[in-house]
């Protein structure tokens, strides 16, 4: 929580989780940025002989759900069963070929149950009109993940209930909204895990709570990853349950967020039909990743030349036999590529190196490697 960069020390493997999309429709390139940033990452922690353990969650309890199932007739399970297989198919068309394990909450709402219970008898959370919230009073750091003072909190107040000890006490079980999916129990009553407790249920479950890096869209910020931080650190009563987070940018088009809900998204499926793959990467990774990309078709055209030289270079030496991990010698090209690729992954002035090394025609052991970090397909 420096927010300064940082090396990044991991010993063999490399535990990150990626706050996954909430499967209400299909995926656009919003989420692509998010997904192909993180298969970056994947490719690079490899090359380092570091295995990346990625778990995604998948948020298939949620109000849009709901709703777009009561408008449609069906269940909340034929929404989200629908629209979880068409993210899979769009990661694949996308050319993620990295490792991912995928985590539906539905699936750990009695771990939940049980977290939330736990905390309830420690008297770290407590109920309020049947809803409960963990009591954020002792909790000195809360607001130092978003830099928020506790006047910030004040004024950014979030899940408004009656009887709320706190402002921005987090719910951590929800028996307000009614859903299909309610969950009974004899303690908690008639609810759902709230979201950023469904997320924790999923990290403590699989990595005791405790891991390496957290991922997800800047916009989660808060109050979502500083909810979910607060609630690790009282489970795991470990004050950095999570070493490193990096927040990706928003992707905006004619000046708004693209977004499902503001139906003015790009379905990733739709720019596959006009771009490939190795197009749509190239565009993303020319903005650096923590910066807004604000959508533009005739830059990304710009793409398809570079996409061209790039395979052109590839063509030209496909008889060249290559180790498919580490260029043999260290060229001062393949050196200045890694040292922008591991400061703080800053993919702009990789991909110009890349570029100049495959124009030259020269150095094929180098692009051949930087297009396997990049991830393209020739």
């Amino acid at each position: 929580m420096s927010m300064k960069k940082q090396f990044l020390v991991t010993r063999n493997r490399a535990k990150i989780f990626i706050c996954g999309p909430t499967v209400y429709d299909y995926c656009h390139l919003g989420h692509a940025r998010i997904f192909l940033f993180y298969d970056l990452m994947a490719r690079y922690l490899i090359s380092k002989d570091v295995l990346p353990i990625i778990l995604v969650n998948i948020t298939d309890i949620d109000p849009k759900i709901s709703f777009r199932a009561k408008n449609e007739g069906v269940s909340e399970y034929d929404i989200s069963n629908k629209f979880t297989n068409e993210l899979f198919i769009d990661l694949l068309s996308l050319g993620i070929d990295t490792t991912l394990s995928f985590a539906k909450v539905s699936d750990y709402v009695n771990i939940a149950k049980h977290l939330v219970i736990k905390l309830l008898e420690n008297k770290l959370a407590y109920s309020a009109n049947g809803n409960v919230y963990l009591d954020t009073t002792n909790l000195a750091s809360f607001g130092r993940l978003s830099r928020m003072t506790k006047r910030d909190l004040y004024n950014s107040r979030f899940d408004i209930a009656p009887d709320k000890r706190n402002p921005y006490d987090i719910l951590l079980w929800n028996s307000t909204d009614i859903f299909e999916s309610r969950h009974n129990d004899k303690i908690l009553g008639n609810g759902i895990p709230w979201w950023h407790m469904q997320d924790s249920s999923i990290a403590m479950s699989n990595f005791n709570g405790r891991y390496d890096i957290h991922g997800g869209a800047i916009e989660l910020i808060y109050p979502h990853h500083e909810s979910h931080l607060a609630q690790l650190q009282v489970l795991t009563h470990k004050q950095q349950p999570i070493k490193y987070w990096t927040h990706v940018g928003l992707v905006n088009i004619n000046g708004k967020k693209m977004s499902n809900s503001t139906n003015n998204a790009l379905r990733i499926r739709d720019l596959l039909k006009k771009y490939n793959s190795n197009i749509i990467r190239l565009y993303i990774f020319s903005t650096h990743y923590r910066k807004s990309l604000n959508f533009s078709e005739s830059e990304i055209d710009k793409f398809e030349s570079i996409d061209e030289i790039i395979a052109n270079a590839m063509i030209a030496n496909i008889n060249v036999i290559y180790d498919n991990k580490k260029p043999k010698t260290k060229s001062n090209s393949w050196n200045r590529f890694i040292e922008y690729i591991e400061d703080d992954f800053d993919t702009p002035r990789a991909l110009e190196i890349m570029c100049k090394v495959a124009k030259s025609k020269q150095s094929i052991d180098d692009l051949k490697n930087m297009v396997n970090i990049f991830g393209l397909k020739y």
